[in-house]
């Protein structure tokens, strides 16, 4: 492993690919698709009030596309995929100019399929940060899977390793700032972390370009049934 994105593997993140693995799944990657509760906070609600974010994690996702940008010459597609009728989900995805916003979805393997087919992508060139249960079926298909559900359950946690489900899980849990963590991390994987910080500080004209790109996605909303 490059020296770079040790801090990430002693802070007691676990990463289950090679050097190598990593980095060629990595490359491939062209949709990062997220779900919502437990990831982006840390799944708890209180009647029908929506669960939260964190703009730490916000950022995350920004730097993160414009880093795959950046080494693709492509925006690459983004997308939130929730099992519960999060408006909450809905609201971020549109203000960060997701892809999509599928919400409700209670079999999200036959929502990856819809994922693929209107997109045109390929299993393996999709990105899948998750926690729980129903997100596996996706997890099991998909190119590179972020896992922050590593504290709430010992077994499932055994689970996704032992059937070969996650490639990275982060030292910090959904609510805890993990999908950031995992964002920098793939960010120092591909080695332009630095660059990327670089360029947003800066407002290249690169950067203002993928901005505008970005700023122009406007987010396709679904529900299931």
């Amino acid at each position: 492993m490059p020296s770079a994105i040790h801090p990430y593997l002693e802070a007691g993140a676990s990463l289950f690919c090679t050097q190598p693995d990593l980095i060629s799944k990595l490359k491939k990657i062209r949709f990062f698709l997220f779900d919502w509760d437990g990831v982006f906070n840390n799944g708890n609600k209180i009647g029908s009030e929506g669960s939260c974010f964190s703009e730490i994690d916000s950022m995350g996702t920004n730097l993160l596309r414009y880093g795959f940008y950046k080494q693709n010459n492509e925006l690459p597609k983004m997308g939130i995929l929730s099992g519960a009728s999060n408006e909450m989900g809905r609201s971020f995805a549109e203000r960060e100019h997701f892809n999509l916003s599928m919400l409700n979805f209670k079999d999200k393997d036959q929502a990856l399929d819809i994922i693929i087919k209107e997109n045109g992508i390929k299993p393996e060139e999709i990105a899948f940060f998750f926690d729980d249960v129903l997100d596996l079926r996706v997890a099991a298909r998909v190119g590179f899977r972020v896992f922050l559900g590593s504290t709430h359950s010992p077994s499932l946690n055994n689970y996704v390793q032992t059937h070969g489900m996650v490639d990275l899980i982060p030292s910090l849990k959904g609510g805890e700032n993990g999908v950031r963590e995992a964002c920098d991390f793939m960010l120092e994987a591909i080695e332009n972390y630095s660059e990327v910080i670089s360029d947003r500080l800066s407002f290249s004209s690169e950067y203002a370009q993928y901005w505008e790109e970005r700023q122009s996605v406007i987010t396709s909303i679904s529900k299931g049934d």
